[in-house]
């Protein structure tokens, strides 16, 4: 079992898109008994007991992950993208009276165990960091550790009209990591048959 930095003060999955290309919600994809996101889970609380789980699902609600205990917060503003989940997720993790550490942060769509993601961004980090995303074949910024001390003003930041993560960092302290090849298909996927080549790419990848 991998320890749970004290600097990660709360882990937080992506999980409010319609899906509209896959066609169905991709969080609750699964081919044996548990869906993705419950994987995510079980992964997570194998990373620590106590660590705060958001869930940033919209409206949506999970009632299988209540087991796991999570909480399910709402976007900061409706129609925002996953920009809206992340700052709900650092809002929500500074309003616990913390106003320093990460909040690790990863989409629903991954296939990579968030231990595996979380050794890499961990082994990135130094003091200068505002925000560490994973890079393969090209960046990931939904695959990161984010500092809780971005809160107000990524809120601002979406309430002016903002969208893009990476508009976001603009002018701000980030760094990346680089993960294997054998990742990128696993890391995001949109329509099923992304979803198969995802599915495919990963049982190769474990079966060495």
């Amino acid at each position: 079992m991998t320890d749970v930095s004290s600097t990660v003060i709360a882990a937080a999955i992506l999980a409010g898109g319609d899906s509209q290309r896959m066609g169905e919600d991709k969080a609750a994809l699964g081919d044996k008994g548990a869906s993705l996101i419950e994987r995510q889970v079980q992964d997570l609380r194998d990373l620590s007991q106590s660590l705060p789980i958001l869930i940033c699902s919209g409206s949506r609600r999970y009632d299988a992950l209540n087991t796991y205990d999570v909480r399910h917060v709402s976007d900061s503003l409706n129609f925002t993208g996953p920009l809206g989940g992340l700052a709900k997720a650092l809002e929500t993790a500074a309003s616990a009276g913390i106003d320093e550490g990460y909040v690790f942060v990863l989409p629903t769509d991954s296939l990579i165990p968030p231990t595996h993601i979380y050794d890499r961004l961990m082994a990135a980090v130094s003091a200068a960091s505002e925000v560490v995303l994973l890079k393969g074949e090209r960046l990931h910024p939904l695959h990161g550790l984010f500092s809780v001390s971005l809160a107000a003003k990524m809120n601002d930041y979406v309430e002016s009209g903002g969208r893009s993560v990476m508009g976001f960092l603009d002018n701000r302290s980030w760094t990346t990591v680089t993960v294997p090849d054998a990742w990128e298909p696993c890391l995001n996927f949109n329509t099923p048959d992304e979803y198969e080549r995802a599915l495919a790419a990963f049982a190769e990848m474990t079966s060495v």
